[in-house]
């Protein structure tokens, strides 16, 4: 079984991103995968509490990204211009902060940038864990992607 924690849009607000970390923690996916706007270094540096290996995508509003890859780097994360993809568990999976369309090729697409819940299609599912942040919507969410069942789960931190 193979469980991704899918973390986006996080925009500097590192109370949520504490709590993100510790439900991470708790529920104990395979990876974290964060689709961008991470925004400055220091959200990184919250999320190296995080106890499984931790991918990033950059988003239009991430701004030193040396600083980010600095940080990223000494974090032991894995950094990424989008779109990016990877496989896990048997599955691909690919990863961009603004939404690709059509949908690339996989099976399973995960992006941000839109702040909206979205779970959607077949292959591939794709999938948008809304704004980590809150900012807009004041709902300030994150996901749980089992990628046997292609089950989501959206979580309000």
């Amino acid at each position: 079984m193979s469980r991704i924690g899918v973390i986006s849009d996080t925009h500097d607000h590192l109370d949520n991103v504490r709590k993100a970390v510790a439900l991470f923690n708790r529920l104990k996916p395979d990876l974290v995968v964060h689709c961008g706007d991470v925004v400055a270094q220091f959200v990184l540096k919250e999320m190296g509490g995080l106890h499984m290996p931790v991918s990033v995508v950059y988003g239009n509003c991430d701004g030193d990204r040396a600083a980010l890859r600095e940080r990223a780097e000494e974090l032991g994360f894995v950094l990424h211009d989008g779109p990016h993809g990877f496989a896990l568990g048997g599955k691909r999976i690919v990863v961009s902060h603004q939404p690709l369309s059509p949908a690339p090729d996989c099976d399973f697409y995960l992006h941000g940038h839109t702040h909206k819940l979205r779970r959607e299609g077949r292959r591939p599912v794709v999938v948008n864990p809304g704004e980590a942040c809150g900012w807009l919507s004041g709902r300030a969410t994150v996901a749980m992607l089992d990628t046997d069942t292609a089950e989501v789960e959206f979580l309000d931190l």
